[in-house]
């Protein structure tokens, strides 16, 4: 299976389905935990738990990017 093969496999709507809930299921944690990654200048962040805005950056887009496509690949074993 080549590059292109593989993309087009994980640019589903269910796989990318299953890389957005798990970047999302972190974030909730991480959030809950008052985790965060030192020092990051822009990233991801979620509301608190009472629904108001936070500033708290939780982690970074790459981090975001791991977790998302590690889920996507767990989904096609």
């Amino acid at each position: 299976m080549d590059i292109k093969q593989i993309a087009e496999q994980l640019l589903t709507d269910e796989l990318l389905e299953v890389g957005r809930k798990a970047v999302e299921d972190t974030l909730v944690e991480w959030r809950d935990n008052r985790l965060s990654e030192f020092t990051r200048g822009n990233g991801l962040v979620i509301r608190e738990r009472n629904g108001k805005n936070s500033d708290i950056i939780r982690f970074g887009p790459e981090t975001a990017l791991r977790i998302g496509i590690k889920a996507m690949l767990q989904k096609l074993s």
